[in-house]
């Protein structure tokens, strides 16, 4: 039972998260005309690409450690940067702390090939205190979704914990 309590909480709390975090999506009211996604080589995965997934991290992981709006408004989309206030950012951070606890460690695991797209998995490792005021360590999955624009742009197209 106390297992099906955390999945909850984990699904729960990264839900929120994917909201926060999810791809860009454009004002209604003015047409855009969106660059298609192209195969990139491995080069360009392991290279290019590579490196906006490595900043998304380091600012996804700041935006935590140091508790920093500014950084966390990197990870998540223009619309919900607008909607993102103080009070909000406070919210998701007290959610973070209560439920997963602090975040103490976080490494590349592998790069999953999508096709177009290429799927860069960390493992982040969590510490708190349990019921009995022990330390408790928890790993998850967390990964960025990167394309190639047939204009030479990489784009993150989705980010999120998997359990």
């Amino acid at each position: 039972m106390k297992t099906l309590k955390y999945a909850i909480i984990v699904v729960g709390f990264s839900q929120s998260l994917w909201l926060l975090s999810g791809c860009a999506t454009t004002d209604k009211s003015r047409p855009v005309t969106v660059p298609a996604v192209v195969k990139m080589s491995k080069s360009e995965r392991d290279d290019a690409a590579r490196k906006v997934a490595d900043e998304y991290m380091m600012n996804f992981v700041a935006a935590f450690r140091d508790k920093s709006i500014e950084k966390f408004k990197t990870v998540i989309s223009p619309e919900r940067r607008k909607e993102l206030t103080a009070e909000k950012f406070q919210e998701i951070l007290d959610a973070s702390a209560r439920e997963q606890g602090k975040l103490v460690d976080y490494e590349p695991v592998t790069v999953l090939d999508q096709g177009e797209f290429q799927s860069y998995v960390w493992k982040l490792t969590y510490e708190k205190l349990d019921s009995e005021k022990n330390p408790m360590r928890r790993d998850f999955l967390y990964y960025v979704r990167i394309g190639k624009l047939e204009d030479g742009r990489y784009t993150i197209g989705a980010s999120g914990f998997r359990l």
